[in-house]
């Protein structure tokens, strides 16, 4: 739902719409992951991550790392019922079954 009303907004509304939970917990995280690959020398493009949680914030972390060169493949999503992947569930919410 919550995805849903954001995207309505911007639809709608021709001025950015910024939802701080989402997004203001995206640019804190990949600050933090930028300057912790700086400090061990490693490209982002490099790197495997898990991500523990598929909520609104989990899906902005993961999407702004991806804008930022993280290859969608060495990405691991997982939520309450275990990883996301392709045919784990026919009516996954789309939001996570962007995720796989």
């Amino acid at each position: 739902m919550f995805l849903y009303i954001e995207q309505k907004l911007r639809e709608r509304m021709n001025i950015p719409v910024f939802h701080d939970d989402q997004h203001g917990t995206a640019i804190i995280s990949t600050a933090a992951i930028l300057n912790g690959l700086r400090v061990v020398e490693k490209n982002i493009s490099d790197v495997r991550m898990v991500v523990s949680g598929a909520g609104a914030a989990a899906i902005a972390c993961m999407n702004l790392l991806v804008a930022l060169g993280m290859q969608k493949h060495n990405i691991v999503v997982c939520d309450s019922k275990g990883v996301i992947y392709k045919g784990r569930e026919p009516n996954m919410a789309e939001t996570k079954a962007a995720m796989r």
